[in-house]
């Protein structure tokens, strides 16, 4: 008689990341039908948040993560072992900047008072792809 045992896989990594790269990829897709559009920095910030999330999800469970860092994307990024926190300064101020709005939903739900501001207030995308294609290639 041979008995096995059941085994547990943890998943949640490896989905969380693939995810990040969908998300990535249709920023990079994205054609916008107007001037001006928050799709793409929601896009941005969104693969940001998972590829830091996969992190964290090799010791943690998804509600465990979930409960800790929500949407804060500068938390997660701060809680990050230090191999893997690979912002410069320049790139960590842009991930902060990005993170008071993503945080607050700010980039899903219009606010008058970004539209009033010209969305002055909103980082440079350029910027913020650059940092969500550097946490995205590094992740293993």
């Amino acid at each position: 008689m041979i008995t096995i045992k059941c085994a547990y896989v943890n998943l949640s990594p490896d989905a969380f990341q693939l995810w990040a790269n969908h998300y990535y990829k249709c920023k990079q897709d994205f054609q916008s039908p107007s001037k001006f559009s928050p799709v793409p920095y929601f896009l941005l910030c969104r693969s940001i948040e998972l590829t830091l999330k996969a992190r964290h999800l090799h010791g943690d469970t998804k509600k465990a993560v979930k409960d800790k860092f929500s949407h804060n994307l500068k938390k997660c990024y701060d809680a990050l072992k230090e191999d893997f926190k690979l912002l410069n300064k320049d790139e960590y101020k842009v991930l902060k900047f990005a993170n008071k709005i993503y945080s607050k939903k700010g980039f899903e739900y219009f606010n008058a008072e970004h539209a009033i501001k010209g969305y002055k207030n909103y980082p440079e995308l350029n910027k913020l792809d650059v940092i969500a294609k550097k946490l995205i290639d590094s992740y293993v």
